[in-house]
Parts: structure tokens; C-alpha cells; sequence
């Protein structure tokens, strides 16, 4: 857990930073937000002492909001390529010439999939 912490929390200038969509780097915060609400329910807190985990949640947010804005083809995006249809829904990197790939698209449905459920499993009654 020490490691796992100290790897997200040294990766979090880089991550707020980032002007472009990145999925990666959202996977490994869905994991330490994860973490530390595993953290937590254990009742090992003395572990997150020396951490900032409102930055860590704020950030969180943000690069879920920025990740749609700036990564995925939404309809007035996609309707200035050859083939519209096919892009809209889809993701892109753009500092990669609005490259698309399997493995980017993989990335980025499993951190934005993660963060539904976990959205959903606050949300219970």
C-alpha cells in the first residue's frame, strides 16, 4: 500500500499538468482512490497521514471531466472527418494526431467504466 501511494502521489504534477487526454494515468488514480477507501475501511489511516487525499480526489475529478473534453469524439468533432459515424463515441489521442487504437480506446472505457461503478456503488441506499 506505502508503495502504491507514494507511486500515484509523485505522479500527481504530472497528471493535473497534462494538456492533453491521457487514459493511463486516470486508471492508476481510479486505483488509488480505491486505495485509500480500502485504507480506510481497514482502519490502517496512518498510512495516509502524510498524504492530501482532497488533492487527490480533486484531481480525480478533474481528469475525469478533462478526459471527455479533450479525448473523445463527440458529434461536432468527428463531423469533420471522412467518415463521421464511425468516429462519434470513440476515443483519440490528440497529441498523437488524433490518433485511434484499440488499446487507447481499451484505456479509456476501462477508467471511465471504473468510475461509474464506483459512482454507483456510492450512490446504494
Amino acid at each position: 500500500m506505502k508503495l502504491g501511494l507514494k507511486n500515484v502521489f509523485s505522479h500527481l504534477d504530472f497528471i493535473t499538468k497534462r494538456d492533453t487526454s491521457y487514459p493511463t494515468p486516470l486508471e492508476l488514480m481510479n486505483v488509488a482512490v480505491k486505495m485509500t477507501d480500502i485504507i480506510r475501511l481497514t482502519g490502517n489511516d496512518d498510512l495516509l497521514e502524510t498524504y492530501d487525499l482532497i488533492r487527490l480526489r480533486r484531481i480525480w475529478k478533474y481528469r475525469v471531466e478533462y478526459e471527455l473534453a479533450t479525448g473523445s469524439f463527440q458529434p461536432e468533432l468527428a463531423m469533420y472527418f471522412y467518415v463521421p459515424y464511425k468516429f462519434v463515441g470513440g476515443f483519440f489521442a490528440r497529441h498523437d494526431h488524433f490518433r485511434t487504437r484499440i488499446d487507447d480506446c481499451e484505456h479509456f472505457l476501462s477508467g471511465l467504466i471504473t468510475i461509474t461503478i464506483r459512482i454507483k456503488e456510492r450512490i446504494k441506499p
